[in-house]
């Protein structure tokens, strides 16, 4: 049969036609479909006209299928079967899960969650692979293309069918080491700000080509010296750990997990605001019904609050 005779046939009356068959009652078939019974007679006639022939007729109790409905009752519940498996979303089963799984983190929020991650995995999903991609230009359309999964990251989002869950609110500091001379300050002067040469972590996307504070400090006729630029978070920190420079950063760590580091933290002039921003969880449209997607999507946020206890 071809495809545009199939366009009239409604799968609604081919369910009707099992159910009138296993009841052998319009009435009883009526109340399992829950409609009424002339929603059901009516069903009865355009089966007939569907199928260019009565395929019941009324008996003593309820009514009884023709030859030609009982013919059809094998391959209809067969019928019938393949297509619930083919509209019902397949069962998913952890530990049973052998995807790979795409993901991109900032380098310094990699090294803290991916251990406790894969052991996570090793014991409830032990088939599951994870590879780890670095976010750049094109990592929008890697997610629409299903090349990348899920990112975690401060980008801002101004596309459409992606999804977002934030994860926190952080404002900016100045980060250095511990034995800088200006360690012991709760808040730098604009003097103090600009005093020593700083480092800049680049966030493709998101602080590439812009110095936020630079009219401030122009209109006081200063400005801030960016020695060191890179993308690479833990090259950063070594940097920051061994020398006087400075660094923009997130308020996100606390003071335990900088001075872990070696590193301590001042907040900014008081005459310099940047708008806080977010850190979130990223995926595309394509990846949000998925069960195993949204199961991955849970494991990691889990991990993520585990971390932010410690």
């Amino acid at each position: 049969m071809k495809l545009e005779n199939l366009a009239r046939c409604d799968i609604k009356l081919l369910v009707a036609l099992q159910v009138l068959l296993e009841e052998e009652s319009v009435s009883r078939a009526a109340e399992r479909l829950h409609v009424t019974q002339s929603a059901m007679s009516k069903m009865l006639t355009r089966l007939s006209d569907l199928f260019g022939e009565e395929l019941f007729f009324r008996g003593t109790q309820g009514i009884r299928a023709t030859e030609r409905a009982l013919e059809l009752q094998t391959p209809l519940s067969e019928l019938l079967e393949q297509l619930g498996r083919l509209v019902s979303p397949p069962e998913f089963v952890v530990s049973d899960c052998d995807r790979t799984f795409r993901i991109s983190l900032l380098d310094n929020v990699a090294a803290r969650l991916c251990p406790p991650l894969l052991a996570r995995l090793a014991d409830e999903a032990p088939k599951v692979n994870i590879e780890m991609k670095p976010w750049g230009k094109t990592s929008f359309d890697d997610m629409a293309n299903g090349q990348l999964d899920l990112a975690l990251n401060v980008v801002e989002i101004d596309k459409a069918n992606f999804y977002q869950q934030v994860l926190k609110e952080i404002d900016l500091c100045v980060l250095m080491n511990v034995r800088h001379p200006l360690a012991n300050k709760k808040r730098l002067s604009l003097d103090e700000y600009v005093s020593y040469p700083y480092i800049k972590i680049i966030v493709p996307e998101f602080n590439e080509n812009h110095v936020k504070d630079a009219p401030i400090l122009f209109k006081h006729g200063l400005s801030r010296r960016v020695a060191f630029e890179t993308s690479n978070m833990h090259t950063a920190m070594s940097c920051l750990t061994n020398t006087d420079y400075l660094m923009l950063g997130g308020s996100a760590m606390s003071a335990q997990a900088l001075a872990e580091q070696g590193l301590t933290s001042a907040l900014l002039p008081e005459e310099i605001e940047f708008p806080p921003f977010n850190y979130k969880m990223i995926w595309h449209q394509r990846q949000n019904k998925p069960a195993e997607h949204q199961w991955f999507r849970s494991l990691v946020l889990r991990e993520l609050m585990a971390l932010a206890q410690k």
